[in-house]
């Protein structure tokens, strides 16, 4: 079984480091998109996609999304993209104050469920799901939402400083041992690196202390409608959410001395790297094997060939997991979970990985 297994992994390792080689020497055709999917760009640079579907009926969802996250703070600036995802729920131009949330509960969308955000390494999306929008002026409300958050922040300092509290709690409530585990090995497995002291909570120095002026300047430089999409999907009439997004968005300007929006590579490293972290939360012992590689370009992501390695992949690391779940059924396994996964190296955008986890049993 040991045999088999190890023959997997040299397997899945051999995958990894040839497919993005493959790909890029392929000459397949790309694959068509949905016809039924309205994309477009306005002329400041803002992407936007429709699409009609009448399941469930008379529901829809909003997304923007932000080619903007955590590895864009400078060092005096961590936990600002974080930290500004928060203020989109503390006043806008066109929904002051906590009017938004409000509105939202009205018309049955409810914080934290159907109203939501979060915030990456890479990318910032928020959204409005599942809302209803039999009413033409609840649809227009949803892109109003949109156009403030990508637009028009008040950026209150009053509400700032109460929402200073607000994140140190939630830094608080997930400072447990295996958040400080990686923040402890983070720099260890991106050696000269950017993302190495990028998560996206940030330092809790930086979040009370910051000056009101230094949030505005970092919405004002990566806020802008050539880092933005919107998305639109449900029980709506394209043609005219079409019009109502060319209505709010065009008028948003592109700053033509803007900042230019680089994806900091992970830097390769001679040999293996071993990172080894502990702390007294943690009761069970965690291994875990990466092989990582240089993530596909976004330019290859819509040919057959990105589909078929990830496919080849997909059945490797199943063909593992099922080796890894029989060795389970046996008592003297070593481990207690096991499994194998494929997507980002860690928290980076620039390289891919194929992971092995292993999970013991209890520490005495």
């Amino acid at each position: 079984m040991k045999k088999h297994i190890t023959l997997v992994l040299a397997v899945v390792a051999i995958l990894c480091t040839t497919a993005v080689s493959y790909a890029q020497n392929a000459r397949m055709p790309a694959v068509p998109v949905d016809s039924a999917v309205r994309i477009g760009r306005l002329d400041n640079g803002l992407t936007y996609y429709i699409r009609h579907n009448e399941y469930p009926k008379g529901l829809a969802d909003f997304f923007i999304a932000q080619k903007v996250g955590s590895v864009l703070e400078e060092d005096n600036q961590r936990g600002l993209a974080h930290f500004l995802e928060h203020m989109c729920f503390n006043g806008t131009k066109n929904f002051p104050d906590s009017t938004l949330l409000n509105w939202a509960e009205s018309v049955g969308v409810k914080f934290g469920q159907n109203l939501n955000a979060y915030t990456s390494t890479d990318e910032t999306v928020y959204y409005l799901s599942k809302v209803p929008v039999e009413r033409t002026g609840v649809q227009d409300s949803c892109l109003l939402i949109l156009h403030d958050w990508a637009d028009a922040l008040t950026l209150d300092p009053k509400e700032i400083d109460k929402e200073r509290g607000v994140i140190h709690e939630e830094w608080r409530s997930r400072n447990v041992g295996m958040q400080r585990i990686n923040e402890t090995i983070m720099p260890v497995i991106y050696p000269g690196s950017r993302y190495a002291h990028r998560m996206p909570i940030g330092t809790m120095e930086v979040v009370d202390n910051f000056p009101y002026q230094a949030l505005r300047d970092y919405y004002e430089k990566w806020y802008r409608p050539d880092l933005q999409g919107i998305v639109v999907v449900g029980d709506i009439d394209p043609d005219r959410i079409e019009a109502q997004i060319k209505k709010l968005f065009s008028g948003i300007r592109l700053d033509e001395n803007r900042a230019e929006r680089v994806y900091y590579p992970v830097p390769d490293t001679p040999g293996t790297i071993f990172a080894i972290g502990k702390d007294k939360e943690i009761a069970q012992a965690r291994i875990e094997i990466v092989y990582k590689h240089d993530a596909y370009p976004d330019s290859l992501k819509n040919t057959m060939d990105y589909y078929i390695s990830q496919y080849v992949i997909d059945m490797a690391s199943q063909m593992l997991n099922t080796r890894m779940s029989d060795m389970m059924t046996r008592p003297e396994t070593p481990f207690t979970a096991a499994g194998s996964y494929y997507g980002n190296f860690a928290y980076s955008k620039t390289k891919d990985a194929f992971s092995v986890v292993g999970i013991g049993k209890a520490i005495q």
